[in-house]
């Protein structure tokens, strides 16, 4: 089995269903509130992060149906990792074990720090955390304008459609 992770490769999806016949996608949404927050403040651009999360939706969206795609929300993985992770393991074949989820009580170097060192020391420390709670950073980080425009504007349809608005 192989897993890859960037989220940047929902674009290739047509292409790793011809490369790798069979190949099963798992995809995660988030509150494009809280995405478009911390996209903002690693790309230091609004309009960018916001552009993005519509982009990147999108395609998802299109995705939704597909019977080699799983699609689940992050704040449902937060609220209730033990169900989400089990609903994953079902659709890719695989047997749950509870060790699934104590996966950071044994840190694992999955990037070795010969090329970026500092990125694959940052790389290994966020893997080897626990589920991250960022539910709800919009509240104070997220721009008038943004909210508008995910809650009303050119968001609003994929808001609806994943059940955040």
């Amino acid at each position: 089995m192989l897993l890859e992770k960037t989220p940047r490769h929902i674009r290739r999806v047509d292409r790793i269903r011809r490369l790798v016949p069979g190949a099963k996608f798992v995809m995660p949404v988030r509150d494009g509130r809280d995405t478009v927050a911390s996209l903002t403040k690693r790309l230091g651009d609004a309009t960018e992060s916001l552009d993005r999360w519509i982009s990147d939706n999108t395609m998802v969206l299109a995705e939704r149906g597909s019977t080699d795609v799983l699609i689940y929300r992050y704040e449902d993985l937060v609220n209730d990792p033990e169900a989400t992770i089990g609903k994953i393991c079902t659709f890719l074949g695989l047997s749950f074990d509870q060790s699934l989820l104590d996966y950071h009580r044994n840190p694992q170097r999955w990037f070795t720090l010969d090329a970026q060192p500092q990125h694959a020391a940052l790389r290994n420390q966020q893997v080897n955390k626990p589920i991250y709670d960022g539910r709800g950073r919009w509240k104070t980080e997220l721009g008038q304008m943004e909210l508008k425009e995910l809650t009303e504007g050119r968001g609003k349809q994929l808001m609806q459609a994943f059940g955040y608005v």
